[in-house]
């Protein structure tokens, strides 16, 4: 099935989804509230339009109509999460007054009443609820935590006591995620001042054009073992040679099934994310020959952007700790529990046979500015060393040693 055929049958699907939805609110509105006919006509063209608003929207950016391009962007991503809890909470009512009547009528027999009543209350009661989990989820989107994590080995050199690892993932700059939210990111990133930066894909999202400057932003944090990236999906819609080069102008090495010895500290190994397939875009190597040319003694760190196959990586790649992102661990719930049926390990640290996996929630947000109890994170990971245990006084007993002054990493 080629990749045409492909967008047409989930655009399909998409919006038979997107367009029942609101047909679904549209009649609940209606059957709670009694509006003239101008008035109901006029909810109706608005609907309609905030179904197609995604495709206005994308066509918008895509002719550089900039500040028409975000207004409608902003509105139609808002929307999308908006009508969705609209959507939800409808339908729990819907499934509590079916249950009620269904036991009432089991009981009692008889016709009983609905337990939630149709009216006036009941219809701007869940509105302002909808509206609270929105300006909820907006401002907790806006709130980029750090989530710190500590992990313990023995492969670190003598002379290393401690490494301190930044991780961003679905950072997703484009029209929405813009110059503003990224100073936040890079500024919560110095304060961090992490040994070596990593993004695990979806760094960029829709039309590069709208981040012009943005990449010099990034360019300003230099850590002293280096920035480093993946590609995610979205590296690839918006275009992979455009999302390599502003990849590239901001600093981070691209890793597309590449190996790195990161100063005889760290074997560090990333690889494209599977939709470099369906593109035929795959570059690299094999990955079971980049895992040959590690040094089995130092701690080796996998950059895999999907967290699905770690179960399987643990028992079969002789990796330490493997970081992933990818699933925002749902962004919106209760959309988390939907992609925990897809990938298990989600939003946290894990440990399979010994191997540790840290999958992101994700910097970022996609489609809605919003997130609900799912919050935005940069994570801080403390590699320490078990040989110095207990003895810290500084990150690294060689911060003036020979392969800091170097300053180089050798790459395979």
């Amino acid at each position: 099935m080629g990749m045409t055929t492909q967008f047409i049958i989930f655009l399909s699907v998409f919006f038979s989804l997107y367009g029942s939805m609101h047909f679904y609110v549209y009649r609940k509105i209606t059957s709670q509230t009694t509006f003239p006919s101008v008035a109901n006509i006029a909810i109706i063209i608005f609907l309609a339009l905030m179904v197609v608003s995604p495709i206005l929207s994308r066509t918008f950016t895509s002719k550089r109509i900039d500040g028409a391009g975000y207004i409608l962007t902003l509105v139609s991503s808002f929307w999308i999460g908006f009508v969705f809890y609209l959507f939800l909470i409808n339908v729990g009512v819907d499934i509590i007054n079916i249950s009620s009547k269904l036991i009432s009528r089991a009981a009692f027999g008889g016709d009983p009443s609905l337990l939630i009543p149709k009216s006036y209350p009941t219809f701007f009661s869940i509105l302002l609820i909808v509206i609270g989990i929105c300006t909820y989820a907006y401002f907790e989107a806006l709130n980029i935590g750090i989530t710190r994590v500590a992990v313990q080995t023995s492969k670190l050199p003598e002379d290393v006591e401690e490494l301190v690892i930044a991780q961003i993932s679905d950072v997703h700059l484009g029209v929405l995620v813009g110059e503003k939210r990224l100073k936040k990111i890079t500024r919560i990133i110095r304060e961090v001042k992490p040994d070596i930066l990593f993004s695990t894909g979806d760094l960029v999202d829709g039309n590069l054009d709208t981040m012009r400057g943005l990449a010099e932003e990034f360019r300003g944090i230099n850590p002293r073992l280096g920035k480093y990236a993946v590609t995610g999906n979205h590296e690839f819609y918006a275009g992979i040679e455009r999302s390599l080069r502003f990849t590239e102008d901001s600093g981070f090495m691209l890793l597309r099934n590449q190996y790195v010895n990161l100063n005889g500290i760290i074997n560090l190994i990333g690889v494209d994310d599977p939709t470099a397939e369906r593109f035929k875009n795959r570059a690299g190597e094999d990955i079971s020959k980049l895992f040959s040319r590690c040094n089995p003694n130092l701690f080796t760190i996998l950059l895999y952007r999907q967290p699905r196959k770690f179960r399987e990586n643990a028992f079969l790649m002789p990796i330490d700790l493997q970081l992933s992102g990818h699933t925002h661990k749902g962004q919106l719930f209760p959309f988390n529990l939907i992609t925990h049926i897809f990938f298990p390990l989600q939003g946290g640290l894990f440990e399979v046979n010994g191997k540790k996996l840290y999958a992101s929630r994700g910097t970022g947000t996609w489609g809605p500015p919003l997130r609900f109890l799912s919050p935005p994170e940069i994570v801080v990971i403390k590699l320490e060393s078990l040989k110095t245990k207990g003895n810290y006084s500084g990150r690294h007993k060689c911060t003036e040693c020979h392969r800091h002054k170097e300053g180089k990493n050798d790459e395979t």
